[in-house]
């Protein structure tokens, strides 16, 4: 019965996960390359993706860097609720 209700949310379902699952995969793909180059005593600059042993890299926050990102993906899920909405009241 779950799953003919997924099925049911169709287009919808997908526009309102898929933004939010690209957003933490992506996330956490950067820390994950992050988290590695401090684990080599590096430092991790996040506007070129890139580890140096000799250079200091300021910090930066991931939303502030990837807003336009994040705007896209909260106009992605908000229509992708409206679908699913539609189709659930019909």
């Amino acid at each position: 019965m779950a799953a003919a209700r997924v099925n049911r949310l169709g287009p919808g379902g997908l526009l309102l996960l898929g933004p939010i699952v690209a957003l933490v995969v992506h996330h956490g793909a950067e820390v994950l390359s992050a988290d590695a180059c401090l684990d080599q005593r590096g430092s991790f600059d996040c506007e070129t993706q890139t580890c140096s042993l000799t250079q200091a890299f300021p910090a930066s926050l991931y939303l502030s860097r990837h807003w336009l990102d994040r705007v896209l993906a909260s106009l992605a899920s908000s229509a992708g609720l409206i679908l699913m909405w539609r189709s659930v009241l019909r």
